[in-house]
């Protein structure tokens, strides 16, 4: 079943093709949110969901299964067949291109192993993928029930989860097609200090990005669209609730919009500044061009996430500052992959 370690052309365009349709599906996930499409769907079919209705009964049906959800009786009771076609193929799209990640997946993964082309360490790799992607489209599925019952709105604690896993994904393909394309090169012994900042940066994106999904869960973002103050405060009034105690960094929309206003701001001057001060004191010529563009990125979403704030959260402001995330996190990964096979 295991292949030598030996570069194989076809299985770098395959993790590539697959880490370039993971971006993509984030990217479409979150306008499938911005436009307040996911709950157009009200069930799960693995296989037959990927038809979608083609007659005018089969429109009826649909929307009329639409119709019995809470988000059409409280807040879309007056929404037409055509303005629910609209939220219905933004929903209907999200699943189809998550379905075409898994033959992109599953087919070339069959055909590689029986060729022996993949190293052990790389299916093993791949095995994992598979298994999030499995897990990805159940909490999928637990995630838009969470909107069908009496809330019509999806759980903040769904959604970021949701996003958690698949960046995860994304961030094991990627670095899987990194490798891929760089089989032959060594590592070096690691710099701790550089490494350990390399780690910590990469944490506190991630938790960066996690908040910025319950901004978006809760729409915390539509409110203080000010900054850096809160209603001319620094810490607005109501920034703690009795009632919620923990639970105030995910349920109270001022805390989770403070949080995420300032932990972005630490991650921002965190990444920038460790990423400079290597960048004026490496040789590499790789790993250059790597800081720099991690500090073009970080710049870029500190800029994108003050303006759409301000803006009162438009959906194509939003959609890039969430883009842009997703090519923080690679251009970061891509910068401690030069770090470590440097000289």
């Amino acid at each position: 079943m295991y292949g030598t370690k030996e570069k194989s052309l076809g299985i770098t365009i395959w993790l590539f093709s697959l880490t370039i349709m993971t971006f993509l599906i984030i990217i479409i996930g979150g306008l499938t949110r911005l436009t307040d499409s996911g709950l157009s769907m009200v069930d799960w079919r693995p296989l037959m969901g990927i038809f979608p209705p083609l007659s005018d009964e089969a429109w009826r049906i649909v929307f009329e299964n639409y119709q019995e959800t809470p988000e059409y009786k409280i807040v879309n009771k007056d929404m037409s067949i055509n303005e629910f076609k609209f939220i219905f193929w933004w929903e209907w799209f999200h699943r189809f291109f998550a379905r075409c990640i898994g033959i992109v997946f599953i087919l070339p993964f069959i055909y590689f192993s029986l060729k022996r082309k993949i190293s052990k360490k790389l299916f093993l790799t791949l095995f994992l993928v598979f298994l999030f992607g499995i897990f990805q489209a159940i909490i999928g599925w637990w995630m838009v029930k969470s909107g069908l019952s009496d809330d019509p709105y999806v759980s903040a604690y769904r959604l970021a989860f949701h996003l958690t896993n698949a960046l995860i994904i994304f961030a094991i393909l990627f670095w899987a097609t990194l490798n891929s394309f760089s089989l032959s090169i060594k590592k070096n012994k690691l710099n701790l200090i550089i490494a350990l900042s390399f780690y910590f940066g990469l944490f506190l994106l991630f938790v960066t990005i996690i908040s910025g999904a319950f901004m978006a869960g809760t729409h915390a973002g539509n409110s203080y669209n000010t900054f850096p103050l809160m209603s001319g405060q620094i810490i607005p009034d109501g920034y703690f609730i009795n009632e919620y105690r923990f639970f105030n960094i995910f349920e109270n929309t001022i805390a989770i919009n403070f949080n995420h206003r300032w932990l972005a701001v630490f991650t921002f001057i965190f990444i920038f500044v460790t990423n400079l001060y290597l960048l004026l004191t490496v040789k590499n010529i790789n790993l250059k061009f790597a800081l720099i563009t991690v500090i073009i990125f970080i710049s870029l979403q500190f800029i994108l996430g003050i303006v759409t704030l301000v803006y009162n959260v438009p959906i194509l402001l939003a959609s890039m500052h969430q883009t842009n995330s997703v090519l923080l996190l690679a251009s970061m990964l891509y910068a401690y992959f030069c770090f470590k096979h440097s000289n």
